[in-house]
């Protein structure tokens, strides 16, 4: 049976100084089109969610800052567009005509409820409790608001100014604000999660190594799911597990040693892997920079000198050789580097210029001029034609299929509810991203026999063990360093 209606997440195409307003595009067999804006709803507003376009990645966010994080920003997504479904479908059941306001009105039916509720509450207006009663006055109403502990009140309470921080949860911004980098807000999702499906809240003055023990056991065995209704759930990795634990440390030692609400370090005694297998939550070591893979310089140097007849896949291999030699950039300074950048010294050599947005550390680096002043040249106007985040991947693993790299690598999948880690192997041209840039850079020159030192200078590697991987992989003795990393002329792979 054919589908009645289709619907896409879409950014508007004009721009304001949030970004793009996001929208929800519905479109119906008949040839109606209308587009649904995506809300949030705030202490009593309505916020238009609006994002920048470098941080768009078919339907979903990847970057940016935000009024809540990027995975509550996705989860907020994917509900709004069930929403819009659910009504169109209601719309359709009911035989009542599909238009815009419709639309709208149904999905942010109950948001627009709530908020008119709580706006009239917080007023005086309407003073009922959840039977239908009226209470005797707007005092014993608050009486009655104060005293409860029903969680379903929390909003109201913020809004009314009578929450008291208590749990965990009310005290996650403090700790992201005064204590931890932004990093560190991963947790809040699952934590969340696990509270809302078990009802075990901590409270702040009880966190301990026995409700870190529950915690974690739960979400090690349920894993995750980005689905409203809860469903595709899939496995956490050891490495996600890990660094939640090293986060929920960290909040342990806030609350311990900034907010004093505990007078122990009990959380401290809680470890995922135990001397005994079986109480063992994790039951086997990861092996670290297992999945970090990278070109071989041979391979490189194919790929770097690859004749494609097929424009945007040369210009995707342009991109991936100049985020090598500009020092193994991640996406996002990559991205924000323009013609500006490049300096030329009294020598005629090429220096680039970036401020760091993972470490906010200005570099001022080297340029390989034998890499890059060929590729620069081809760009004169600057680097205005290249495509877009979700487009220079999938290009990127085009353009190496077609130069040929297929050479298999090993995978290993390391899922925390297992017992063992599991194996795949994947042909280069499949896996390989603009993250690999990072790993050539380090690669090749490990390859060809430099100290750790000069590399990191290179890369801006502040932790020297990913050098150290590659060190192994490459058994070369110390020789020069950027002057002779040259392309060399590989007539076959």
């Amino acid at each position: 049976m054919a589908r009645l209606f289709t619907t896409l997440r879409w950014l508007r195409r004009y721009g304001g100084k949030n970004g793009h307003q996001v929208f929800i595009r519905v479109r119906m067999h008949t040839g109606f089109e209308t587009e649904i804006p995506v809300y949030d709803y705030v202490n009593h507003k309505k916020l238009p969610i609006s994002v920048k376009k470098e941080h768009w990645n078919k339907g979903y966010v990847t970057g940016g800052r935000y009024h809540i994080t990027i995975r509550d920003l996705n989860s907020l997504l994917t509900k709004v567009e069930q929403d819009v479904k659910d009504a169109v479908k209601e719309l359709i059941e009911k035989n009542i005509q599909i238009k815009r306001d419709n639309i709208i009105q149904l999905t942010y039916i109950n948001e627009e409820s709530a908020l008119n509720n709580e706006q009239k509450i917080a007023s005086g207006k309407i003073i009922v409790d959840e039977q239908g009663g009226a209470f005797a006055s707007h005092d014993e109403f608050v009486e009655y608001i104060t005293e409860s502990e029903d969680p379903k009140f929390d909003t109201l309470k913020k809004s009314m100014g009578l929450y008291k921080k208590e749990y965990i949860l009310d005290y996650w911004d403090d700790f992201i604000r005064d204590y931890a980098p932004d990093s560190y807000r991963a947790p809040y999702h699952s934590i969340k999660e696990y509270i809302d499906s078990t009802g075990d809240n901590c409270k702040a003055k009880e966190f301990s190594s026995e409700w870190l023990e529950r915690f974690f056991k739960n979400i090690i065995e349920n894993g995750f799911s980005l689905r409203k209704d809860g469903k595709e759930r899939k496995p956490y990795t050891i490495t996600t597990v890990s660094k939640y634990h090293k986060h929920l440390t960290a909040f342990g030692d806030f609350i311990f040693e900034d907010l004093k609400l505990i007078n122990n370090q009990d959380y401290r005694r809680f470890n995922l892997k135990k001397k005994a297998k079986k109480k063992s939550l994790i039951k086997y070591d990861p092996e670290p920079f297992i999945n970090t893979h990278a070109l071989y310089k041979k391979e490189f140097d194919w790929f770097h000198n690859f004749k494609f007849e097929d424009k945007q896949l040369e210009i995707a291999r342009d991109m991936f050789v100049l985020q090598v030699w500009l020092g193994g950039l991640r996406q996002s300074d990559f991205y924000g580097i323009s013609e500006i950048n490049f300096h030329k010294d009294s020598n005629g050599n090429y220096k680039v210029w970036f401020e760091q947005k993972k470490t906010d550390d200005d570099v001022l680096n080297a340029v390989n001029q034998n890499y890059l002043i060929p590729i620069l040249e081809r760009y004169p106007d600057g680097f205005k034609g290249f495509p877009a985040v979700n487009i220079y991947n999938p290009l990127l693993k085009k353009a190496a299929l077609k130069a040929g790299l297929k050479r298999e690598l090993k995978f290993r999948l390391e899922f925390a509810k297992d017992k063992e880690a599991t194996i795949e192997w994947h042909p280069i041209h499949k896996k390989i991203c603009n993250s690999w840039a990072r790993n050539c850079a380090v690669s090749i020159l490990s390859e060809l026999g430099y100290p750790d030192d000069r590399i990191s200078k290179f890369t801006g590697h502040r932790d020297l063990e990913m050098i150290k991987h590659y060190k192994q992989i490459h058994q070369k003795e110390i020789t020069t360093m950027m002057a002779e990393v040259k392309p060399d002329l590989v007539n076959e792979l």
